[in-house]
């Protein structure tokens, strides 16, 4: 419905998972790396948990996704089977002769034969079960047993155990204390930080074709990682919300009278909501709310207010914002002309003054000279546009003369800043752009000039 008012190719928060948008952040990408190297490697039986809406059925396709065209792969949906039925479950996902009435005991056989012949023609077979931790005793139990099915050097049979954090009470249950030990593996999927989200957000209307700037606000940001917890499920329904609610009040931007409106979308009004608030008071907290928003975000002309009088003074409130934010937006800064080049040396100063846990940037652009109007007119490019915020410059000296680097983010892990590179626009991918290490860059960061010509352009 918004998609054409945001500029959007595609609906970017969407429930069901789709891995062409699969976000490396949170760590998801270095959990996706070691359990395909898990079970890669043969290295049994492996527990991923984290709770509802983390993001586990997205790394399960994944994994299905990226896993060699030698491995095997059983997906069971439903884990609240009996021990002869998710026999029975696997047999069939393999293609087995079986069926709910066959016999335990020839399951077993029939399987066991499977894996061996698969073996010896050196494939792998793997089990995923989503929602393991409504698995009955009696069936983890049987799942323990067919972690027994190996050879002398190798398992015959992967299994990786997908769930909430109630698996890990589960599985501490002295019944099952066998089943514990045969777990070589275990990986937790944590909720976003604030800091993931805004990058999540980014990365989502990106990968749906948005071109602009932040469509967010800052405010909008904070809210949003406050009532999703960080749960990226949670934060598809808040967002999806917020962007229709800004769009019927004609907003280009998301704010946080947006998010608000979408968390409490379908809530019924109860004891302490501003609607029950005495009638006299509730306008008066509505304007000293508008005046705190003043610093953070413009204010939603149409926000909640019944107050004519209120409402004319949160209009002109938003209306004097909006004039201030223009007036800014059009002052130049005493740099020569060079705005954008002024705002991305100051941002550069700050990134490599503050060290931050990632270690590879990407760059994407090398000039041919020192003339930073040359880079005014390179940031001006459409091009640059949706890359702008991410975008760094760098100074140095390179085959006998002064030049300057455009880098494009900050990245954790080799697979994030490769999987980074590859969605970057197909024009700037033809100039070759290449990983660089970040902390070499800070290390010699006192020697390339960027402060120099911050104070002498900025």
């Amino acid at each position: 419905m918004y998609n054409r008012h945001f500029g959007l190719s595609a609906a970017p928060f969407r429930i069901t998972p789709d891995t062409r948008r699969f976000f490396g952040g949170g760590q998801r990408a270095e959990v996706l790396d070691s359990l395909l190297y898990a079970i890669t490697s043969g290295e049994g039986m492996v527990k991923v948990t984290g709770e509802v809406g983390t993001g586990k059925t997205m790394l399960c396709h994944m994994l299905q996704d990226q896993l060699p065209d030698s491995v095997d792969v059983v997906y069971l949906a439903n884990p609240s089977l009996t021990r002869d039925e998710i026999l029975t479950a696997i047999a069939l996902e393999l293609g087995l002769p079986a069926s709910a009435g066959t016999p335990h005991l020839q399951l077993l056989r029939q399987l066991q034969a499977y894996l061996l012949e698969a073996h010896r023609k050196g494939r792998q077979v793997v089990v995923f079960i989503e929602e393991a931790q409504q698995m009955p005793l009696e069936t983890l139990e049987q799942i323990r047993l067919l972690s027994n099915l190996e050879t002398r050097h190798s398992k015959l049979l992967q299994l990786v155990l997908f769930g909430q954090p109630e698996l890990n009470n589960l599985i501490e249950k002295h019944e099952i204390r066998q089943l514990r030990d045969r777990i070589s593996h275990c990986f937790d999927l944590s909720p976003l930080s604030m800091a993931e989200v805004r990058d999540y957000i980014r990365f989502r209307l990106h990968s749906a074709g948005y071109k602009g700037n932040d469509l967010f606000s800052a405010a909008a940001y904070r809210q949003l990682a406050v009532s999703s917890h960080g749960l990226i499920r949670r934060l598809h329904i808040l967002a999806d919300k917020a962007m229709l609610a800004a769009f019927a009040a004609q907003s280009n931007r998301v704010h946080w009278i947006h998010v608000w409106r979408a968390r409490n979308d379908g809530m019924s009004p109860g004891p302490g909501r501003l609607q029950l608030l005495p009638k006299g008071l509730a306008p008066g907290l509505f304007a000293g709310l508008a005046v705190a928003l003043i610093g953070t975000t413009v204010f939603d002309r149409n926000v909640l207010l019944q107050n004519p009088e209120t409402r004319a003074q949160a209009i002109q409130i938003s209306q004097n914002i909006d004039e201030l934010r223009t007036a800014a937006l059009q002052t130049r800064p005493s740099s020569g002309g060079l705005p954008l080049v002024s705002q991305r040396l100051r941002a550069s100063r700050d990134w490599l003054q503050q060290p931050t846990g990632r270690h590879l940037t990407i760059q994407i652009l090398l000039t041919e000279d020192d003339d930073l109007h040359a880079v005014e007119k390179l940031l001006q490019k459409q091009l640059y546009e949706a890359l702008l915020p991410d975008v760094y410059l760098y100074r140095s000296e390179v085959a006998g003369r002064q030049r300057w680097s455009l880098l494009f983010g900050e990245f954790e892990s080799k697979t994030k800043a490769l999987a980074a590179l590859a969605d970057l626009p197909e024009r700037v991918r033809l100039r070759q752009p290449y990983l660089r290490s970040l902390d070499a860059l800070r290390t010699t960061y006192q020697t390339t000039g960027i402060v120099a010509h911050e104070e002498r352009h900025g």
